[in-house]
């Protein structure tokens, strides 16, 4: 599951590896499962001083809820929250708590375009307000496909590399500034199985100035 979207934009989306299906006669295997009682072990690992490391687990439950016209089906991560995928298709969206200067949000993310082709991309734009409203696109590109990774003994297969880049317009004129190198990527059934986010973001009149420097790989699953 997803954790880190934003990061500094503080995403929870920490590696998305579930999701709900929309569309029950697809027969394209999918990049992630969403039976009950599958489990997924991640290891994330926060470089900014002074480094830390935490380990969650997700697993699949048996429930569905719905949000914004969409079945979502629900997750569960072993800090205490709750995640929420779908799948329309070859369309895979997430809801994500965006936490941007101490104001909470909740926005429905599409992370990722199975179907897509290589370099091809998409945006999505959002409004956060953090004292005043601040424009934010998210922008993600297919940057390979059909790529083999291996992550610590285990090679993956026909996996997809998808960079995030996150622009604010307005902070120009505010003075600030975002910088963002975010990558992620997705294998079939697994869903996410590393995510690498460095984010510095600087927003003056909201007293932002943040770093993230983030690594998130999938440790072990049981996919029933």
């Amino acid at each position: 599951m997803k954790k880190v979207l934003f990061a500094c934009i503080s995403i929870s989306l920490l590696a998305v590896s579930c999701s709900k299906s929309d569309d029950p006669t697809s027969t394209a295997e999918k990049y992630m499962s969403i039976t009950a009682g599958s489990t997924w072990n991640y290891h994330r690992t926060d470089n900014v001083t002074p480094a830390n490391s935490t380990d969650y687990t997700i697993t699949s439950s048996n429930r569905d809820t719905t949000a914004a016209g969409k079945s979502y089906h629900v997750f569960t991560n072993s800090n205490g929250s709750s995640e929420y995928y779908n799948i329309t298709g070859s369309d895979y969206y997430t809801l994500q708590a965006f936490s941007l200067g101490g104001t909470d949000t909740t926005l429905e993310n599409l992370y990722l375009k199975d179907g897509a082709a290589l370099n091809s991309s998409w945006s999505q734009a959002y409004t956060l307000n953090v004292g005043i409203p601040v424009g934010v696109t998210v922008t993600n590109k297919i940057q390979e496909k059909g790529i083999s990774k291996t992550i610590g003994s285990t090679n993956y297969t026909n996996v997809i590399h998808v960079v995030t880049t996150i622009s604010i317009p307005t902070l120009a004129t505010l003075g600030g500034s975002i910088t963002t190198d975010i990558h992620y990527y997705y294998a079939p059934k697994y869903g996410m199985i590393q995510n690498d986010a460095k984010i510095d973001l600087v927003v003056p009149p909201a007293g932002i100035n943040q770093h993230t420097d983030t690594k998130t790989t999938l440790q072990s699953a049981t996919i029933l």
